[in-house]
């Protein structure tokens, strides 16, 4: 009684999973859409995918806008329209205007430090948007009707150093729980 045909194979068990799951890695099914994943094969994603998934491209697309649209505003002679600074007295100007450097060098961290790159690249964006607040304080001394101010650039380093804090608080509290391996076993 011999035939031609393969004798189909269930899983090997994976010690991972708790009693009587399958491994659905390695299910016909899984094959299936893993061969109907492929017909995204610009934009592959998931770990070890070694492509920019369509989520990841997003955040970097947005990364790079806001990232070029602050650089425009902080360079340019008049960042905030006249109509909006007519309405604020010199002192709401000057505390808006701070604020803005803080709120908007934390966002911007938080953006570089989400993007799913290992923990070296969100550092090394953390240091490029350190200096990025350097370079544009300096930029804007050969800008008419602008200076460059020192006490900018360490509230522009304030605003990055409260985007890493959000970013690392955010990251714990949502951290999936590890799965005690005396109590996975056990049975009720």
């Amino acid at each position: 009684m011999t035939t031609d045909e393969p004798v189909p194979q269930e899983p090997t068990p994976n010690p991972s999973l708790k009693g009587g799951e399958r491994d659905l890695r390695t299910s016909h099914a899984f094959g299936e859409f893993k061969e109907a994943s492929r017909a995204f094969a610009p934009f592959p994603s998931g770990r070890g995918a070694g492509g920019v998934g369509p989520l990841r491209l997003l955040h970097v697309l947005t990364l790079l806008a806001f990232f070029g649209l602050w650089t425009w505003k902080l360079l340019e002679e008049q960042p905030v329209p006249e109509a909006i600074s007519a309405q604020l007295t010199g002192d709401m100007r000057f505390g808006a205007a701070k604020s803005l450097h803080a709120v908007g060098y934390g966002f911007l961290t938080v953006l570089a430090v989400t993007l799913p790159v290992p923990n070296y690249w969100r550092w090394f964006f953390v240091g490029l948007l350190a200096l990025h607040g350097v370079a544009t304080e300096i930029a804007q001394t050969y800008v008419p009707g602008r200076t460059g101010r020192v006490m900018d650039v360490l509230i522009d380093w304030a605003g990055i150093t409260l985007g890493v804090l959000i970013w690392k608080v955010w990251s714990v509290r949502w951290r999936p729980p590890e799965v005690d391996s005396h109590r996975a076993g056990a049975t009720s």
